[in-house]
């Protein structure tokens, strides 16, 4: 349902276009107004009804009376405040469910533009959630999420808070993202392709190595859009793909149509807020991602952040990957019987004797079988990252 869905959105996207292009209008602010507006309708179309959600423009209020800088567009629940005399609104944070940022061309000092208006939300809600500890979260999301990405599932939010210094972090970034207002920045000119939107985002990173402050993976937008070419965080809602060496495949690139990843993330973040089922993409057909960047925690003396190493794909490599379709992974009847008492338990201690007795019993080691069984599973990661 989602591909169809984001294929009608994108024709509509292109017709409206085309028709604001023959108004042949040059007034720049005109401009930046017809592209939000736009902007907001298709977001609006990608919306279930029945919600009590919005979506307006205006500023963002914290917990201590805070405004953002002038957001494009806001996706929104519960109640604000409307600017006197304007079509505008002040909304608290804690009720943004998303943030639109929109470009009419997208390039280095616009994509650092919007980059630092979204970490301006994005630190707006981190104070809030800081201020608000009492309030009773559902962080299951993030434990799947971080299960995903680390093979490793903590029993609770206290054992999780016991891991080692670099898994603790990646956890609690993890966290962050479930909660957080999703932010995207949606340009509908600039770079030409998705090498070169690329090549922008490691540009305006290697930029700023002299003042890394504010650089942590949880800073990054969600999703960055230009054209038909995207650049996707790969957080675990709903991307994600298992760590190598400790390394993080942070940031994805995708050069289908970036309304599906749009669609994709917007109803993963109501899902969560609501706790409802939203319709699953029954496409077998999967996304087509090409890693950017991995991220890694690192220590250096008393500072803790974050390194990032640059995944290069020339134009060719890039144009060279094609979209892979979804197939069942064949299981052996061993690891059946182990999948279900999975399933029928909800859990399955890998130390528990009963469990090494059978696999050794059968011939099997039982480090390897689970190993096989972790790496196979669906629920790591519906794309690999090339």
């Amino acid at each position: 349902m989602i591909t169809t869905v984001a294929g009608l959105l994108q024709e509509l996207q292109a017709k409206e276009a085309a028709k604001l292009a023959e108004q042949r209008i040059t007034h720049a602010p005109t401009i930046g107004a017809i592209n939000e507006g736009l902007t907001r309708d298709l977001l609006d179309r990608a919306i279930p009804p029945g919600l009590n959600l919005r979506i307006v423009d205006g500023f963002i209020e914290d917990h201590e009376g805070n405004l953002s800088p002038q957001i494009d567009a806001m996706l929104v629940t519960g109640e604000g405040r409307q600017i006197p005399h304007t079509a505008s609104f002040v909304w608290p944070v804690q009720r943004v469910i998303a943030v639109l940022e929109v470009k009419k061309n997208l390039y280095g000092a616009d994509l650092e533009d919007a980059f630092h208006k979204l970490r301006t939300v994005n630190d707006m809600y981190s104070r809030y959630r800081q201020a608000a500890r009492n309030d009773s979260l559902n962080l299951v999301p993030a434990f799947q999420a971080f299960a995903r990405l680390t093979g490793r599932y903590p029993r609770s939010y206290g054992d999780a808070r016991a891991l080692p210094e670099h898994l603790s972090l990646i956890f609690h970034t993890l966290v962050a993202e479930q909660l957080s207002p999703v932010r995207i920045i949606f340009g509908y000119e600039g770079y030409v392709d998705e090498f070169g939107l690329r090549d922008g985002l490691v540009r305006f990173i290697q930029d700023n190595l002299a003042t890394p402050k504010g650089f942590g993976i949880g800073s990054f937008p969600n999703l960055i859009v230009c054209r038909r070419n995207s650049l996707l965080k790969m957080n675990g809602q709903p991307y994600i793909s298992p760590m190598t060496d400790d390394w993080w495949p942070a940031v994805a690139s995708n050069s289908e149509n970036p309304i599906r990843l749009l669609i994709e993330i917007i109803w993963t973040r109501l899902a969560n807020e609501f706790r409802a089922s939203f319709p699953m993409d029954d496409a077998l057909q999967k996304e087509r991602l090409a890693a950017l960047l991995w991220a890694k925690v690192a220590r250096r003396g008393e500072f803790v952040g974050w390194e990032y190493r640059e995944h290069a794909l020339s134009r060719t490599e890039l144009n060279s990957i094609e979209p892979t379709s979804w197939e069942p992974e064949p299981v052996a009847t061993h690891e059946w019987i182990e999948l279900i008492l999975i399933a029928r338990n909800g859990e399955l201690d890998v130390r528990d004797k009963k469990f090494r007795g059978f696999a050794e019993q059968k011939g099997l080691d039982p480090d390897k079988l689970i190993d096989k069984l972790v790496s196979n599973a669906p629920w790591l990661g519906a794309t690999s990252i090339p």
